[in-house]
């Protein structure tokens, strides 16, 4: 089987496409109702500014291979069409995202989204491959989480803090593109891709 034939068989796209697409049209449609997070200095977020981490994971999701063995045992290599569908998922994501979040106004609007969901995506992936593909949204959840309750107390922490930092703030671009490119460096690893098309192997029945 070639390529881009194992690649489309082992996605689960239209399903998460679907998926996608409704929790866009619930996050606009809920865009204009918002949460104060914190005490010393309280955050407006609107429920549209938590899509950028549903949609990071299932982009996590739809990039990751359901048969991981038979891409590893492929003549073929599909490293770059992983990357590319990779992208591909992330740029619907982003339109996604931009088109929930156009009714949003203050510190976190389309661009903090986008630059969100970007870091986000990233942590999604460290935590696919760190755990296993189900508990990716564990740690970009973890992590909005924290840096919110950070942001919420006033301290000035970029590192935890930086999902909610105004949109055009240069750290936190930094910080979310660094992310990023880890934890797309870690998915695409030999080794790790390896590691699962093993344990793919040890679980497939007899």
């Amino acid at each position: 089987m070639t390529g881009p034939r194992l690649l489309l068989q082992s996605r689960r796209t239209v399903p998460l496409l679907l998926v996608l697409i409704v929790a866009a049209l619930a996050s606009r449609e809920l865009g204009g109702q918002r949460l104060l997070v914190g005490t010393t200095e309280p955050i407006p977020l609107p429920w549209a500014a938590v899509l950028p981490v549903i949609t990071a994971y299932l982009s996590t999701v739809a990039a990751t291979s359901a048969l991981p063995l038979q891409e590893h045992l492929s003549v073929r290599r599909v490293d770059l069409y992983d990357l590319l569908y990779l992208a591909t998922a992330a740029v619907i994501s982003v339109g996604l995202i931009v088109w929930a979040a156009q009714p949003l106004i203050g510190t976190i609007t389309e661009l903090g989204a986008t630059r969100n969901y970007l870091g986000l995506l990233g942590y999604s992936l460290l935590g696919a491959t760190a755990l296993r593909p189900s508990m990716g949204w564990t740690v970009p959840t973890t992590v909005l989480t924290i840096g919110l309750v950070v942001a919420g107390t006033g301290m000035h922490l970029p590192p935890l803090d930086w999902p909610a930092r105004h949109d055009t703030d240069p750290t936190s671009w930094a910080i979310s593109i660094a992310i990023l490119f880890a934890g797309v460096a870690a998915f695409l690893h030999p080794t790790q891709r390896r590691a699962i098309a093993l344990q793919s192997a040890r679980t497939e029945p007899d």
